[in-house]
């Protein structure tokens, strides 16, 4: 590999993100040049719309997509776009402040407040997908100057863990991070006080959709001056300019800073996790990470190997190997959970993904750039078709939960509880490999299509700009996963399970229905639960023999494989 300043990356672009450097053309002017570099534009929109509408068709075969926190974040835009709902106004009211995660909610409302629910929801996951792939492609773009191929090869971690597991607010911060660095980059050359205006803006935004995007974009623009600095370390004007980077990025990133300080999240310190060390050899793998545990091992060596394949051919980004060092570093350090986050190793393995292509330029022609470019291509293709194929199948799982939730009327109170306690189902569409169930946060739907209270809803006051009213609050626990069905056996659980579910105290006087995802085989039956829906992955059962919230017992027909979104 080697670096080189941006300023110096010149030339048309090729097959496969080939750079032609100047020295190599008869002239910038040549009328081959032009004809050259005009093609491989054509090439490189044509190659980009592909990309664009394979990567989107996955959203058009179901209407709740199983991506793990999607329809949590959904159920509350629902709610933050119709604050004068009857029902959902007596559990529910908006609590609009500054917040670190804001960006999805913002967008969400508004777009919800004229569109259907399921199409503006599937809107905003598609923006969550594409927003890294942009910000990838104009990052790239401004430090070496040209359009090119590889940023596109991006596209083969677009359906990655994180974005499985539903970090909406997080894609959206690393989109605007790299595309902020990049703005950076450009404005940089025309002096300080446009890089720095700009600057600010960006980082303001960035932390306004999450924290970790703030980051990335601070260590982005952080390690490229580190880099200029260290090639001015024999100047005599280095120190000098120490002091006037310094200064530089302490003003672009202080509108952050005060925003985090105003904000509910800084009052509580870091509030680290455990370090989990053995995970981590299959989190780092969070960029290539698919439903598939075999295609994202073949994912992450395939293109690995790419890289060593043509590594003496591979132009670094001023800056790259200090920024993948330091993410790296801190992906190894980091604990399970941090400032109210969880997965936070998995971030950091996202951002180092992303920076693969991002920030590096293959300089490659002929078979071998043909060879990367089929490997790829095809790989992308490969694992958007598997996604798609996992949720055609999740259509039949949609279809019993809707099913089921037909007999839970508005207002009701409704626990979610889970079969197993770790993930055992032969369904890949209901599990992501070497983590948990992405099906857990499903039961959200019932405050979507009933106008169910539902206790799991993201609505914590440091995250969230949402409050539960008063008389639901002691019923809420945003930040936890569905219950165990084990759980349910007494009145109480144990003190040890009463910190991972503390609205089961007493839930046989505060619930109406339990919502069973995945019942456990042989069957458990819980006393006190009269079944009302007996599905084979869905079961519905109304606590005690009276209850306000349901109505008539239900056993479904078995759904075909190839049903129909509702």
């Amino acid at each position: 590999m080697r670096s080189q300043s941006c300023s110096s990356v010149t030339g048309a672009i090729a097959p496969a993100g080939l750079i032609l450097h100047s020295d190599t053309l008869p002239g910038l002017h040549d009328p081959a040049f032009a004809s050259t570099a005009s093609h491989m534009q054509r090439l490189w929109a044509v190659l980009a719309l592909v990309l664009a509408i394979v990567l989107a068709l996955p959203f058009l075969l179901v209407d709740v997509p199983p991506v793990l926190d999607y329809p949590n974040h959904l159920a509350r835009l629902f709610v933050l776009a119709h604050p004068d709902d009857p029902v959902l106004s007596q559990m529910y009211a908006p609590n609009w402040r500054v917040l670190p995660n804001l960006g999805m909610d913002v967008i969400g409302v508004a777009l919800l407040r004229f569109t259907d629910v399921h199409v503006g929801g599937r809107i905003l996951l598609a923006l969550s997908l594409f927003a890294p792939l942009f910000g990838v492609i104009a990052y790239h773009r401004a430090v070496f100057g040209r359009l090119s191929l590889w940023p596109l090869a991006a596209g083969i971690i677009a359906y990655d863990g994180v974005f499985l597991l539903g970090f909406m607010n997080f894609q959206l911060s690393l989109g605007l991070a790299l595309g902020g660095a990049a703005g950076w980059v450009a404005l940089r050359r025309r002096g300080w006080l446009p890089a720095i205006a700009w600057g600010a803006i960006a980082a303001a935004a960035a932390f306004l959709c999450h924290i970790f995007g703030l980051l990335f974009f601070a260590v982005l623009i952080g390690a490229g001056e580190a880099d200029r600095l260290w090639r001015l370390r024999r100047s005599p004007g280095l120190a000098r300019e120490l002091v006037v980077v310094a200064c530089a990025l302490g003003i672009t990133l202080s509108p952050a800073v005060l925003l985090y300080g105003l904000c509910p999240l800084g009052e509580g310190g870091l509030q680290l996790g455990a370090w989990i060390g053995p995970p981590k050899l299959w989190r780092i793998m969070t960029p290539f990470l698919t439903t598939s545990a075999e295609l994202t091992v073949i994912t992450t060596v395939a293109v690995l190997s790419v890289l060593i394949l043509v590594r003496r051919q591979i132009v670094v980004a001023p800056g790259m190997p200090l920024a993948l060092a330091a993410l790296f570093v801190a992906f190894v350090a980091a604990p399970w959970s941090a400032l109210g986050g969880t997965f936070i190793d998995m971030r950091f393995a996202a951002m180092c993904g992303l920076l693969l292509f991002a920030g590096l330029q293959p300089v490659v022609s002929g078979r071998k750039a043909a060879l990367v470019g089929i490997v790829l291509a095809g790989l992308t293709l490969i694992r958007t078709v598997d996604i798609a194929s996992a949720w055609i199948d999740h259509r039949v799982d949609l279809a019993e939960l809707r099913a089921a939730i037909a007999h839970v009327q508005p207002g009701a109170r409704v626990i979610a509880a889970h079969g197993h306690e770790q993930p055992v189902s032969s369904r890949r569409e209901r599990i992501l490999p070497g983590f948990r169930y992405v099906d857990s946060h499903m039961a959200a739907l019932l405050v979507i299509e009933r106008r169910a209270f539902w206790p799991l809803m993201f609505a914590h006051p440091s995250q969230q700009p949402v409050a539960v009213r008063p008389s639901f609050a002691r019923l809420a626990q945003p930040l936890a996963e569905p219950a165990a069905w084990r759980w349910l056996q007494p009145d109480t659980p144990s003190a040890d399970v009463l910190p991972l579910a503390r609205y089961l105290a007493g839930w046989r006087s505060h619930f109406d229905a339990v919502l069973l995802l995945d019942p456990p085989l042989p069957e458990q039956p819980v006393a006190g639960l009269t079944p009302l829906y007996l599905g084979s992955y869905i079961q519905l059962f109304r606590v005690g023999q009276g209850g306000t919230g349901t109505t008539a017992v239900q056993k479904p027909e078995p759904a075909p494989r190839t049903a129909s979104p509702s």
